[in-house]
Protein backbone atom coordinates (compact mmCIF):
# COMPACT_ATOMS: atom_id res chain seq x y z
CA UNK A 1 0.00 0.00 0.00
CA UNK A 2 1.30 3.47 -0.88
CA UNK A 3 1.76 6.30 1.62
CA UNK A 4 -1.03 8.33 -0.02
CA UNK A 5 -3.47 5.43 0.26
CA UNK A 6 -2.63 4.83 3.91
CA UNK A 7 -2.95 8.49 4.93
CA UNK A 8 -6.12 9.01 2.86
CA UNK A 9 -7.69 6.02 4.65
CA UNK A 10 -6.92 7.52 8.06
CA UNK A 11 -8.08 10.97 6.96
CA UNK A 12 -11.37 10.02 5.29
CA UNK A 13 -12.57 6.71 6.74
CA UNK A 14 -15.10 7.27 9.56
CA UNK A 15 -13.58 4.46 11.69
CA UNK A 16 -10.23 6.29 12.03
CA UNK A 17 -9.03 9.52 13.63
CA UNK A 18 -6.33 11.35 11.66
CA UNK A 19 -5.29 13.00 14.94
CA UNK A 20 -3.93 9.64 16.13
CA UNK A 21 -1.54 9.39 13.17
CA UNK A 22 2.16 10.21 13.48
CA UNK A 23 4.34 10.58 10.39
CA UNK A 24 8.11 10.27 10.84
CA UNK A 25 10.25 11.76 8.08
CA UNK A 26 13.84 12.64 7.26
CA UNK A 27 14.29 16.31 8.15
CA UNK A 28 17.59 17.60 6.87
CA UNK A 29 19.78 18.64 8.62
CA UNK A 30 18.05 17.64 11.89
CA UNK A 31 17.80 13.93 11.20
CA UNK A 32 14.25 12.70 11.86
CA UNK A 33 11.16 14.73 12.72
CA UNK A 34 7.53 13.88 13.39
CA UNK A 35 4.23 15.50 12.50
CA UNK A 36 0.73 14.66 13.68
CA UNK A 37 -1.81 13.62 11.11
CA UNK A 38 -4.07 16.56 11.92
CA UNK A 39 -1.28 18.90 10.68
CA UNK A 40 -1.72 17.52 7.16
CA UNK A 41 -3.91 19.62 4.88
CA UNK A 42 -3.61 17.49 1.72
CA UNK A 43 -1.91 14.24 0.76
CA UNK A 44 -0.43 14.31 -2.73
CA UNK A 45 1.54 11.68 -4.59
CA UNK A 46 4.82 13.60 -4.25
CA UNK A 47 4.26 15.85 -1.21
CA UNK A 48 2.42 16.07 2.09
CA UNK A 49 0.99 19.59 2.25
CA UNK A 50 0.81 20.88 5.82
CA UNK A 51 -1.63 23.45 7.19
CA UNK A 52 1.41 25.58 8.09
CA UNK A 53 2.25 25.89 4.38
CA UNK A 54 5.23 23.52 4.51
CA UNK A 55 5.54 20.62 2.10
CA UNK A 56 7.20 17.32 2.98
CA UNK A 57 8.41 15.17 0.08
CA UNK A 58 6.74 11.76 0.31
CA UNK A 59 10.05 10.01 -0.41
CA UNK A 60 11.35 11.30 2.95
CA UNK A 61 8.59 9.57 4.95
CA UNK A 62 10.09 6.61 6.84
CA UNK A 63 7.31 5.56 9.21
CA UNK A 64 3.58 5.96 9.81
CA UNK A 65 2.04 5.12 13.18
CA UNK A 66 -1.58 4.94 14.26
CA UNK A 67 -1.54 5.40 18.00
CA UNK A 68 1.42 3.26 19.12
CA UNK A 69 1.13 0.77 16.26
CA UNK A 70 3.53 1.06 13.32
CA UNK A 71 1.35 0.61 10.23
CA UNK A 72 4.03 1.31 7.63
CA UNK A 73 7.82 1.56 7.67
CA UNK A 74 10.24 2.17 4.83
CA UNK A 75 12.14 -1.07 4.33
CA UNK A 76 15.71 0.21 4.17
CA UNK A 77 15.72 2.87 6.89
CA UNK A 78 16.54 2.29 10.54
CA UNK A 79 14.66 4.94 12.46
CA UNK A 80 16.42 6.44 15.45
CA UNK A 81 13.89 8.97 16.72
Amino acid sequence: MKIKEILDKFKWHPDYDIGKVTVVYIDRPKGFSEIRGDEIEKVGYKFLYLKSGLMIPVHRVVEIRYGKEVVWRKGNVEKQV
